[in-house]
């Protein structure tokens, strides 16, 4: 028996889910999700592990920099006005498909 959770998250604005089967992460579905750092642009798969701090991306992204996280559905920004306690970066909520959300920090 695996110890793994793997989450589930939907868009917090159109709600269609995030998940991408086809692009693993942690042997488990990626969250994807569209990624901007300064004039670069590009995707991000996410480990849907709990606690797992594990991605992918197809640009490059420096320790440190802060990304703006938007749908890769409906393109809408997900990125609050709520801060990081450790950091201050903006914090990026996801929904999760039963109910509650999960939030992660957009500083790398």
């Amino acid at each position: 028996m695996s110890d793994k959770v793997s989450l589930l998250v939907k868009c917090p604005h159109c709600s269609v889910s995030l998940m991408d089967p086809e692009h693993p992460v942690d042997d488990a579905p990626g969250i994807r999700l569209e990624i901007t750092i300064g004039n670069k642009k590009g995707n991000i798969w996410l480990s849907s592990v709990y606690e797992s701090y594990s991605q992918k991306a197809d640009i490059v992204i420096l320790k440190g920099s802060v990304a703006v996280f938007s749908c890769p559905h409906c393109h809408e920004i997900i990125n609050s006005r709520d801060k990081c306690e450790a950091c201050d970066a903006p914090l990026v909520p996801m929904n999760l498909e039963h109910g509650g959300k999960v939030t992660i920090c957009a500083r790398a």
